[in-house]
């Protein structure tokens, strides 16, 4: 009997599944990636509105508490659908003005000041409330 010899080829390289399998991994690793991405740039876009809703109702607020005449605060009810400013459009700024107290009999006398900011590309309203005492 001749003994046959076994000669082992020394592999090199990968099999096709091994191939496949690492493809499968790199495209949902790429895919989560993209995801994340995506949700990071919208999350930006948010703040971004967000941050500037809070700095215009911040500033009416204050313009108000700067007012030197408490009868003529009413003066600034009302609503802007346009604000100036660099990157203030679509905007719309509502002040509401509340009077509470102040008649002869009352014992109170105070103004409470509510800003609400909205953009239709903003997912919240933004809602600052002040209380201004007479003076």
């Amino acid at each position: 009997m001749e003994r046959r010899r076994r000669r082992w080829r020394t592999r090199y390289g990968f099999t096709l599944i091994e191939t496949v399998v690492a493809l499968i991994i790199l495209g949902v690793a790429l895919l989560g990636l993209a995801l994340f991405v995506s949700r990071m740039a919208h999350a930006g876009t948010d703040s971004n509105l967000l941050g500037t809703a809070n700095e215009l109702a911040a500033d009416r607020l204050e313009t108000i508490k700067s007012h030197l005449t408490y009868s003529t605060i009413d003066a600034y009810a009302g609503t802007e659908s346009s604000i100036a400013g660099l990157g203030n459009a679509g905007f719309v700024r509502q002040t509401i003005i509340k009077h509470v107290g102040g008649g002869t009999s009352d014992s109170v006398d105070y103004r409470v000041v509510t800003v609400v900011v909205t953009n239709s590309a903003m997912p919240d309203t933004v809602r600052k409330t002040t209380v201004i005492a007479a003076f």
